[in-house]
């Protein structure tokens, strides 16, 4: 059969064809792309997420010691136990001291134990802790403790060159093992630079055989220091428009972002990261989570948007009362008259020892004696990072959506107001010290939701009513509100997870004092094994409390509508508070109910947390 040639006219009338529909197709995509309403955005594109994690070599180890980390501006070497790596005082933002003081955490300026001729730091044994607060009484307070600017605060006792963190890590982590990481804020009241050790914690964590059948190395834990007092917490006008507020939370946001650049190198995984904090430490893990309305990313060069944790563990969380800004004004004013400043740069000036003379606590405008734990955050304008007290963001939806335990132990004020109250006037007279936009009807409206029902042993008459109403106001209602706003904000597939603890000790059970502020932290962080840590642990290791949770205790259900939380109780069936210490006995724990009678009393407190001042505190407006 012969083959026909191909028309020479065909072959050229599909060439324009082909030509023309180029030609459509080039004007088309061209109108698309410049035409301001039709240009493709990156809306569409998925956003970049922890997963895949970015590739990481491992360093190689340090000839003369493989325990030496060494990151590009440091070289450390640990102090070794035949189970934990101690990485102690590790630098993560330069001094906070002279030109630095009232800013935000500024980056680490100098090297440590690299280049010719230097040694890998070693712990000298010095604490390098943030100045705590002195005494109320000028007579009982020194300029002396503090170091001058002129000693590197990782070698002395108490510094502005304090902001420092601790690693302890498996003794045989190695870079690039990915463990899952706790980092621990720890508490204080705002007011004392609280320091803790995460080695026993580490301890504890090990599985010989982990779920998976194989060796399980445990977790890595970090600890730090952040600046309290007027170092972190002093605000007012000068500062707002020559400074930061709320500096010692932006230095816990600081050390976040430390974990996220370089724990790999002590084999943590930054993907895996769950903080916690015990009282002024949980209030802190709620602020975290509502600072910049939400959003708990950090931009990591190389990497895109990371989120900076992805759990949290909130024990006993304060809330602290935020400034209102003639608050705020009052407390600079009482700063900078004793240093005899009238404005920023001269209170920046003055030397280590007077600043130090003036960090005590102030009583409010009007008021005659100081709170306990006065020192506080202030509401910073819209854009701000902290632009709202944590149980009225949280409340409102406007928080990192992660999973969370968040609990109180029954009498979380016992230990914490005066034991010498003794009438329903210094009942009244305690609260307002505290809370000085309360109303004589709101004192009266908190005096009879908390009546004196006995006079303990060794106090004042109403002790009982102070404790029960101050345990409620700033710990017990915002812990137990918050927790309960997040069993209803979160997707159905990020947990909540509730406890109370009412595990007594020895005559605490008789004398009143009961289950103290914050009494889960003594069992947690040391080495001996426990039903609540097993379940804190397994929460780090894998955001759910039951995986490895304790042979033979309950499974730990997530926060519902039903408000069924974990009970811990070591006091035996049928026994309670103020009975003999032989109704006390092993511990046991179930899911308990909602409480009806909780639910009222925390209604009262939800009422009047404007007027508490952790709600609707509003901004300093600067023309």
């Amino acid at each position: 059969m012969a083959i026909r040639a191909l028309n020479s006219s065909l072959i050229f009338d599909r060439r324009i064809l082909l030509g023309l529909a180029a030609c459509v197709i080039l004007a088309f995509t061209f109108a698309f792309l410049y035409s301001p309403d039709l240009r493709p955005s990156a809306d569409w594109i998925p956003p970049l997420t922890s997963k895949p994690a970015p590739f990481f070599a491992a360093p190689p180890k340090n000839p003369a010691d493989p325990n030496i980390v060494t990151l590009d501006y440091l070289a450390i070497k640990p102090n070794v136990s035949d189970k934990v790596r101690f990485y102690w005082n590790i630098p993560y933002a330069a001094s906070a001291a002279g030109k630095n003081r009232f800013r935000g955490p500024q980056p680490v300026n100098r090297t440590y134990g690299l280049g010719r001729n230097e040694e890998p730091l070693v712990w000298s044994g010095e604490l390098g802790m943030c100045p705590r607060i002195q005494k109320i009484d000028a007579t009982l307070r020194n300029r002396e403790d503090v170091a001058g600017e002129d000693v590197l605060g990782i070698n002395t006792r108490i510094t502005e060159d304090c902001l420092s963190l601790n690693v302890f890590t498996p003794v045989d982590a190695e870079a690039g093992d990915d463990l899952p990481v706790l980092v621990n804020i720890p508490g204080g009241g705002f007011h004392l630079p609280g320091r803790s050790n995460g080695g026993e914690m580490v301890e504890k964590s090990r599985r010989a055989r982990g779920v998976n059948g194989k060796l399980d190395k445990g977790i890595v834990v970090v600890t730090m220091y952040y600046r309290n007092g007027i170092y972190g917490f002093l605000s007012g006008e000068e500062i707002a428009k020559d400074g930061d507020y709320n500096m010692g939370l932006r230095d816990q946001r600081a050390a976040l972002e430390w974990v996220q650049k370089y724990i790999r190198y002590f084999g943590g995984n930054p993907d895996h990261v769950v903080t916690m904090g015990t009282s002024a430490g949980g209030a802190s893990v709620l602020l975290q989570l509502t600072a910049n309305e939400g959003d708990h990313h950090y931009a990591v060069p190389g990497t895109g948007r990371k989120q900076l944790f992805h759990g949290a563990i909130a024990q006993s969380p304060a809330s602290p009362t935020f400034f209102t800004p003639p608050q705020a004004e009052k407390f600079w004013n009482e700063v900078a008259s004793g240093l005899n400043c009238t404005d920023i740069t001269c209170v920046r000036s003055s030397t280590p020892g007077d600043l130090y003379y003036e960090n005590y606590p102030m009583n409010f405008p009007d008021r005659g004696t100081p709170p306990r734990w006065m020192w506080a955050p202030t509401t910073e304008p819209k854009g701000g990072m902290f632009t709202e007290p944590a149980p009225a963001a949280i409340m409102g939806g406007r928080y990192a959506k992660v999973p969370t335990i968040i609990g109180f132990t029954s009498n979380e004020g016992t230990d914490q107001v005066k034991k010498t109250t003794d009438s329903e006037g210094e009942f009244k007279s305690y609260l307002k010290d505290h809370y000085p936009l309360l109303t004589d009807n709101d004192l009266t409206l908190l005096a009879k939701t908390y009546p004196n029902d006995r006079h303990w042993p060794d106090s004042g008459k109403y002790w009982d009513a102070v404790a029960k109403a101050q345990g409620d106001i700033r710990y017990i209602c915002p812990t137990y509100l918050v927790s309960n706003a997040m069993s209803t904000h979160n997707p159905s597939t990020v947990p909540t997870y509730q406890y109370q603890w009412d595990v007594m000790w020895g005559v605490d059970i008789e004398n009143g004092y009961g289950t103290k502020h914050a009494g889960t932290v003594g069992q947690v962080m040391v080495r001996r094994q426990n039903e609540i840590s097993d379940y804190f642990i397994s929460f780090v290791k894998y955001l759910d409390p039951n995986v490895e949770r304790t042979s033979g205790t309950p499974e730990w259900e997530k926060l519902d509508d039903r408000k069924r939380r974990m009970f811990f109780t070591n006091i035996k069936e049928g026994g309670k508070r103020g009975d003999g210490t032989n109704m006390l006995g092993k511990m046991r724990m179930w899911m308990q109910g909602v409480d009806e009678k909780r639910e009222q009393s925390c209604g009262v407190v939800k009422s009047l947390m404007e007027r508490l001042q952790m709600s609707g505190v509003e901004a300093l407006k600067i023309d």
